[in-house]
């Protein structure tokens, strides 16, 4: 008996010992931890105390360590945090080589444990929704604006004189779901409901499986994967979908080549004229298209977000109207060009992408090697690196009253440029656009690497809402006070149920219709 105590004993003094080395000598440990201790095991108790208090914690290390480098505790590792104009310039002009945005989004979404390995090594419908889609947005605004028509229609069923209760986020995911599929899959099957839940359901069910994941250690990370993941099995129910329509594309091509009448302008097109080059099957290409999808419908938090501020100050809609009647009547229409003159809608979004953002931190970096930051930061090869965005967001020594939500702030700064006259004032309607990216504005990264559907987005968004605030008049009930937002881990999300009331307008009118 005693010899087994004497080995249990050996035991765990070895593995004691094997953590204080393994602590000791981890390159990170250099760099200074905010939100708890770096010891092993505290360090992952911190973790959890990471999933209530992200948002101080973050705060707190950016206030710290200005113009430096910190490290947060997360379940599965160490996220390592720059804050500073010329840090996050670093993070930017470091080649793919070094810093990889891809392989950070990668590895933060646990996307090897998700998704086809086919998707994960060669991710080239994103650089056909850059190339092809992105491009092609003038050409599909007008069945982008259709379908919001339509959607609003079906989903915000109100009458004259009458204010209606809409819990916006489920609403939102549907208008916003078939929006974006009449420009990836076209009609029908935009508007087929069983098609529009699997692709809401697989972006849930995505998020819900990094959770899990992030949670568990690597060892385990497959095993768990395969008994908790659903996005597999969604997308085979998708492929039902998919299959007849992707078959007659294939049959037609083949009997009358490349080009031929009335071919579809979407998404699905542009990527089966590119898998023909791959080794995609059917059920590859489904998951590609539905992929995006992710990145398309997880815009409703920022919808949700916009739709609750116009809710809370509806003093802001009628210059809104103004605007927006005005730029459609001066294009004749509904147009790419209409939309990038409404200068305040755009700031509106600008300002609620910067206050509200969807995450605490940013512009995901893995280190490709071991390499030095300008601040004298070792970070060997492997390390998840970020910018403090929420935080830098929010700081009124870069931006003036920051912590104030400001609907025309954008607007009136364009404005004054343009008045200025001067370089600054020529590249205005760019330099305040939602879309444009800066060091001290981060919602979509900065950089070569920024969020490449950003633009397919912002049009998208911007329909949804100047079609609403045309349409109806909209107030919060209750106490008239717009609930707090919620705060997860990194995550910034909307409250889950919030609800805006809307009144269809009685001189109303769509001017594009």
């Amino acid at each position: 008996m005693d010899d087994y105590k004497s080995l249990a004993f050996a035991l765990l003094a070895a593995g004691i010992a094997t953590y204080a080395v393994r602590w000791y000598t981890d390159p990170l440990r250099a760099i200074p931890t905010v939100g708890g201790s770096s010891l092993p095991g505290l360090s992952w108790l911190a973790a959890l105390r990471m999933l209530r208090n992200g948002k101080a914690v973050v705060e707190e290390g950016y206030r710290k360590y200005p113009e430096r480098t910190f490290k947060l505790p997360a379940l599965d590792r160490w996220l390592v945090v720059v804050s500073g104009r010329e840090l996050v310039e670093e993070l930017r002009k470091r080649g793919e080589e070094e810093l990889s945005a891809p392989e950070s989004l990668k590895e933060i979404s646990q996307a090897k444990y998700i998704f086809d390995p086919l998707i994960v090594t060669d991710q080239y419908h994103v650089k056909v929704l850059q190339e092809k889609l992105t491009r092609r947005l003038p050409e599909l605004l007008l069945d982008i604006v259709d379908e919001v028509m339509a959607a609003v229609q079906d989903h915000i069923v109100s009458r004259e004189d009458e204010w209606t209760s809409v819990e916006v986020i489920p609403v939102m995911q549907n208008i916003i779901a078939r929006a974006s599929n009449r420009a990836f899959v076209g009609l029908p099957l935009c508007r087929n409901e069983e098609y529009l839940r699997l692709a809401v359901g697989i972006v849930v069910d995505t998020v819900k499986t990094m959770i899990v994941l992030s949670l568990v250690p690597r060892f385990l990370k497959s095993t768990v994967a395969r008994f908790y993941n659903k996005v597999q099995r969604n997308t085979e129910l998708a492929v039902q979908h998919f299959r007849p329509i992707i078959e007659e594309r294939q049959r037609i091509a083949a009997q009358r080549g490349e080009r031929w009448d009335n071919k579809p302008n979407d998404l699905l097109q542009f990527i089966l004229d590119k898998a023909k080059s791959n080794n995609d099957t059917i059920s590859t290409i489904a998951q590609r298209v539905l992929g995006l999808n992710f990145a398309a419908i997880h815009t409703t938090s920022t919808v949700t977000h916009m739709l609750t501020r116009l809710a809370e100050h509806p003093e802001l809609l009628a210059p809104l109207r103004d605007e927006i009647e005005e730029s459609i009547a001066a294009e004749g229409g509904w147009t790419s060009v209409a939309l990038a003159n409404m200068w305040m809608l755009d700031s509106l979004l600008r300002e609620t992408l910067r206050f509200h953002g969807i995450g605490l931190l940013g512009m995901g970096r893995k280190a490709m090697k071991d390499l030095t930051l300008c601040d004298g930061t070792f970070l060997p090869r492997g390390t998840i690196v970020h910018t403090a965005a929420h935080a830098l967001h929010h700081d009124s020594a870069v931006l003036e009253r920051a912590d104030t939500f400001d609907a025309f702030r954008y607007a009136r700064m364009r404005a004054a440029a343009v008045r200025s006259g001067s370089d600054q004032g020529t590249g205005a309607k760019l330099q305040f656009a939602a879309t444009t990216t800066s060091p001290e504005y981060l919602p979509f990264g900065h950089g070569a690497h920024a969020c490449p559907g950003r633009y397919f987005a912002d049009n998208v968004l911007k329909a949804v809402l100047a079609h609403l605030i045309l349409k109806y008049d909209m107030k919060l009930g209750g106490d008239g006070v717009r609930p707090a937002d919620v705060f997860i881990a990194m995550g910034v999300l909307p409250a889950p149920q919030s609800r805006v009331l809307f009144r269809p307008r009685k001189c109303g009118g769509d001017p594009g219709q």
